[in-house]
């Protein structure tokens, strides 16, 4: 980002709120879509390189949720210009667009939800991956910056890159490095998501933080 700095503070905080918002609306869809059909594994979806189970997965959330624009199913130049740039892949996305612009992108990755990322409860029984866009197709477009990832587990969605997980803050959100850049198979940025959440900032854009120091703001 390069904002002015009180522009880019603001842009910060408006940021955190829409994570989590989003999580929130999430989370409570989840729980809902669960009292109704069971945890993910019974939902029928198979694996990543099956586009319909990517859609399944996105419209088991979307009866719960204030729906703006419902792009599942829609061809991929089309999610481009209504959902998401970066994920538009028909193929191996699905997206949805809810009522303060944010876009949901979901992506099956085992539909046994037997995946496993930690030790950690949440870190079990992973079934895939939802990202969060928090001003849609607008820019920066970059993970960590407006882009957040969580993982879908059979008990709910679960922020990538607590101090637990093997997507690290360390490794996976580092200023150093260029955002979306792949590391380990993973992308830079992807491992913000928790810090996010739990500290309320984005102080990673401007030093350097972690969870074994417990440094949760920047030293002036």
């Amino acid at each position: 980002m390069t904002l002015p700095p009180l522009v880019q503070k603001q842009q910060e905080k408006v940021t955190v709120a829409r994570v989590k918002k989003a999580y929130s609306i999430l989370q409570q869809a989840f729980m809902m879509a669960v009292q109704k059909d069971g945890p993910p594994d019974l939902w029928g979806v198979t694996e990543m390189y099956e586009p319909e189970s990517h859609i399944i997965t996105a419209r088991k959330f979307m009866p719960y949720i204030k729906v703006l624009t419902d792009c599942t199913g829609m061809k991929s130049h089309e999610v481009y210009k209504k959902c998401t740039k970066s994920f538009s892949d028909n193929a191996s996305y699905a997206s949805f667009r809810i009522a303060d612009g944010t876009t949901v992108i979901v992506r099956q990755w085992n539909g046994k939800c037997n995946g496993r990322y930690g030790n950690t409860k949440g870190l079990k029984n992973v079934c895939g991956q939802i990202m969060i866009d928090t001003n849609g197709t607008g820019r920066p477009d970059f993970l960590g910056q407006d882009i957040f990832s969580f993982y879908l587990t059979k008990q709910g969605l679960y922020p990538s890159g607590t101090e637990f997980d093997r997507i690290s803050i360390k490794t996976h959100c580092k200023r150093s490095v260029a955002w979306n850049q792949i590391i380990d198979s993973y992308a830079n940025g992807m491992g913000c998501t928790a810090w996010v959440l739990y500290n309320e900032n984005m102080n990673y854009l401007h030093c350097d933080v972690d969870w074994e120091n417990d440094k949760k703001s920047c030293r002036k």
